[in-house]
């Protein structure tokens, strides 16, 4: 059944080649055991065309991105919730990098920052509702874990803050001291040389 849905609709998507008609009956497979829950918000023709459009993703294989949503019986918002849930519950997102978000969100000058702290809130103007559909959940969820992350990233700010002001004054007086040192050193040494010198 599965198998005979998956070959009657990759052709009308463009789809030919075996590898991803292979990988995307596995996915949808898969998707029996792992996806249940989704059931609900979805039809069997639905979760196939996701489950083709993830083959192909993986495979690098271009769609109509519109024909495809079109497709699937869903609306555009739908099709994208649902399509990230069967992503995160099938394990295909867990390669997704900071990089691959950046560009995704086109934030790319936030690599490095968010690299050096794993999620701080950046105070770049993203288009918040294209995050939440994205990440496969609620609106209300998201606007939640969004909010404690930024309580969080205020949070690290005032952390790093207290320990740059409490650190400062002791590499001040590091380097006084050292300072000190080198310089009994230069003395020490010129007056021995000095001494030297005389006898």
């Amino acid at each position: 059944m599965e198998s005979g849905l998956i070959r009657r609709l990759a052709p009308r998507l463009g789809i030919v080649e075996p590898e991803v008609l292979r990988k995307a009956e596995e996915y949808l497979r898969l998707s029996h055991v792992k996806c249940v829950g989704l059931s609900a918000r979805t039809t069997e023709t639905s979760n196939a065309v996701m489950c083709l459009d993830l083959a192909a993703s993986c495979m690098k294989c271009p769609l109509d991105r519109a024909y495809l949503i079109k497709l699937s019986g869903l609306n555009k918002k739908m099709y994208q919730s649902c399509l990230k849930s069967f992503e995160c519950l099938l394990g295909l997102n867990s390669n997704i990098g900071i990089r691959d978000l950046a560009v995704q969100f086109s934030c790319t000058e936030a690599v490095n920052l968010a690299s050096k702290i794993l999620q701080r809130i950046l105070k770049l103007k993203v288009d918040r509702n294209k995050m939440a559909a994205t990440s496969g959940v609620k609106k209300a969820i998201f606007d939640r874990l969004y909010k404690q992350l930024e309580k969080i990233g205020q949070q690290i700010d005032k952390i790093e803050n207290a320990v740059e002001t409490l650190h400062k004054p002791q590499k001040d007086e590091d380097l006084t001291q050292d300072y000190e040192e080198w310089k009994r050193k230069i003395l020490e040494n010129a007056s021995r040389a000095q001494k030297s010198a005389t006898q």
